[in-house]
């Protein structure tokens, strides 16, 4: 289990119209046991704070954006990791405890950030979102990319640290470190989201 940081969880108001959740690849071969990359139980900590977040939120369901890890076989990631969520495979499949909604946006992406040669730039400004809150695996790779690509195009970015999850408690802490004090993130709680 990740420790929590040691960062003091903020308050949030936010305008739900103007607000996006990104849910960032929580998929199987990350956060299953005996999956391709699993990163162990702190995965199970995070689907609980995802899942809690999305039953209470106002945030539209529009406006819940999942990413997944899609990747083909032959992918260059593989030099770096393990063949993991390899496009079509059972541990590509966003995890069965979070219902993806119809209305909700799916965004497939081969590299950390999900901003990277997606549409996901697109798809938020076409709805006028000026805040997002993010969530999801790996705290220090995937969420910390994706942060730092949503705060350099101008987004507000909001991380709920209970929603995030690493393989150690140093990347963890790590991850929540860098988004606040290099991308002037608020750090928070799920329950601190009003």
């Amino acid at each position: 289990m990740a420790a929590e940081t040691k960062i003091k969880a903020e308050e949030v108001i936010i305008k739900p119209a103007e607000t996006a959740i990104i849910i960032v690849d929580m998929q199987k071969d990350f956060c299953y046991e005996g999956g391709a990359l699993y990163i162990g139980d702190a995965a199970k900590n995070a689907v609980g704070g995802i899942k809690s977040l999305l039953q209470r939120t106002s945030v539209p369901q529009e406006h819940w954006i999942f990413t997944q890890d899609w990747h083909r076989d032959d992918d260059p990631e593989f030099k770096i990791w393990p063949k993991h969520c390899v496009a079509g495979t059972d541990g590509a499949e966003i995890v069965d405890e979070l219902e993806v909604p119809e209305k909700s946006h799916v965004v497939k992406k081969r590299r950390y950030s999900a901003f990277f040669s997606t549409d996901l730039d697109l798809y938020l400004r076409e709805r006028d979102i000026a805040t997002l809150i993010i969530t999801g695996v790996v705290t220090n790779i995937c969420v910390l990319h994706t942060a730092a690509d949503a705060a350099m195009q101008g987004y507000a970015v909001v991380v709920p640290a209970d929603c995030v999850a690493a393989i150690s408690d140093y990347e963890q802490d790590y991850g929540i470190r860098h988004m606040k004090n290099v991308l002037n993130a608020k750090i928070t709680k799920s329950v601190l989201i009003k």
